[in-house]
């Protein structure tokens, strides 16, 4: 006879103990774990544990290159959202004398070469892993354009997988990874010498994706009639991240102020790396403001605020940007030296929503659009670019534009401000709008910095008189 009361407890016996066995191994985990985080966090505070920052090459290249003055060049990196180690080469046109030129008159040439140098932002993070074999790329691309200095220390913890949950942990999203790097230009013909210092920022990495969301409070500030704080208007996020850069940015220009020498800065960077080098870009556009009396507001940030004893002229393109302020005047002619190419195919450039009251700094530049004349000819030829980038044609659907739309029809309607982005009706509707009407994977294709590179190579140039500030 079975004893069917007597295999009831031995399975439920059972179930406890593999219970008991799971939660034995759930917590050992978890302590583990927090060792890990903990022997980490420890680490970075002493500087150690993390891959050392590369040397540019001495010898690469030497003699090869005319590394000054107007040259072309093949070069190499990892491009992301490519299949396998990433790798592409692209064909780049550099001429310093871009430089010589006024900041705020659009140069495609040199937007075109930005749009490299902001992929190289996520191509140097395969070089900060431990084990990893990747090469740095942005000191060799930046070597072979003749930057003699690149200093890309800020990817040290912020390129690992440990690095990106203790972030988490200790509420450290907003911060950011970027390369620096200086090359002599020619001396201005009364013999001052001249410097240029690039800044290549990158996009949202791993824990970085949550300062997307870091809004702040700038909405209710915006309401005010009369604000001090011109920054608070900005999204705090991209805020903190620019901030940071600003602080070491601060003290390259300082150095060569020091050295006598008149210095440009270009900055650039993709998606959420656009966004921090455009908003960097606005603050020292302010700084230089302030510095001529044109305008007598005060800025909160006392690094935004540190006078310089020369202000630098600035040349930023950003590319992929979500929208960074609510600022009224966030497309005033001072900020005329900011160009933004958005891809009406990326969803992310409409993020966060125009009806929010959410702007770019400067000059938006839009790609061909769907419903432009000569569309076909033009997606065509970029299609043929991006296959010579990559090696593939697989690019992304024209048709995700139509879709894009009516997702942000959908969610201007349902979500009126974003604030109520944040409660659950908020939550519902941009899932029920997205859910309906897009396939991730299809529009996440119009947002890769590829698709940038190849637009960028294919087009002779770009309208941007529509776009211009008054």
């Amino acid at each position: 006879m079975i004893d069917v009361r007597g295999m009831r407890r031995l399975t439920w016996t059972g179930i406890r103990r593999a219970i008991a066995v799971v939660l034995v191994l759930l917590g050992t985990a978890a302590a583990s774990g927090s060792a890990v985080l903990g022997i980490r966090h420890g680490q970075e505070l002493r500087g150690a544990g993390a891959v050392d920052s590369p040397a540019i090459p001495d010898t690469a290249y030497a003699g090869e290159l005319p590394r000054v003055g107007r040259f072309e060049t093949d070069v190499t990196y990892s491009c992301y959202g490519m299949a396998g180690n990433g790798e592409v080469s692209s064909h780049m046109l550099w001429d310093d004398a871009w430089f010589d030129g006024d900041p705020r008159v659009y140069n495609h040439d040199l937007a075109r070469a930005s749009s490299v140098l902001a992929a190289l932002a996520y191509a140097e993070s395969g070089f900060y892993q431990s084990g990893s074999k990747t090469p740095p790329y942005m000191e060799n691309v930046l070597h072979q354009l003749g930057f003699d200095m690149v200093e890309t220390g800020s990817y040290r913890f912020r390129s690992e997988v440990v690095d990106e949950v203790l972030d988490v942990m200790t509420q450290q999203s907003d911060g950011v990874a970027y390369g620096l790097a200086r090359k002599e230009l020619m001396p201005a013909p009364d013999g001052t010498p001249r410097e240029l210092i690039a800044v290549s920022v990158r996009g949202s990495y791993g824990s970085e994706w949550l300062s997307n969301f870091n809004l702040g409070a700038g909405e209710a500030a915006a309401a005010a009639e009369a604000l001090a704080d011109e920054r608070s208007h900005d999204h705090t996020g991209y805020q903190v991240a620019a901030l940071e850069i600003l602080g070491e940015l601060d003290a390259w220009v300082d150095e060569a102020d020091a050295r006598g020498a008149e210095v440009s800065v270009l900055l650039t960077g993709h998606s959420r790396g656009g966004a921090v080098a455009g908003l960097l870009a606005a603050m020292l556009d302010d700084r230089a403001a302030a510095g001529t009396g044109e305008d007598a507001r005060t800025e909160a940030d006392a690094a935004a605020q540190a006078p310089m004893q020369r202000a630098p002229r600035v040349f930023a393109y950003t590319f992929a940007s979500p929208r960074t302020t609510l600022n009224a005047r966030g497309n005033d002619a001072r900020y005329g030296n900011i160009f933004n190419i958005v891809n009406p195919a990326d969803l992310v450039t409409n993020l966060p929503l125009e009806s929010w009251g959410y702007v770019r700094y400067g000059v938006d530049v839009p790609l061909p659009s769907l419903d432009d004349e000569g569309f076909g000819e033009r997606f065509a030829a970029m299609q043929d670019a991006f296959e010579h980038l990559t090696g593939g044609r697989d690019s992304y659907d024209a048709e995700a534009e139509t879709a894009i739309d009516g997702v942000v029809a959908e969610l201007a309607r349902t979500v009126p401000t974003a604030g109520a982005l944040m409660t659950p009706r908020g939550v519902a509707s941009v899932a029920a709008a997205c859910a309906l009407r897009i396939n991730p994977t299809r529009i996440l294709r119009g947002h890769y910095p590829s698709v940038y590179i190849a637009w960028m190579e294919s087009l002779p140039g770009l309208a941007v008189d529509a776009g211009r500030p008054a």
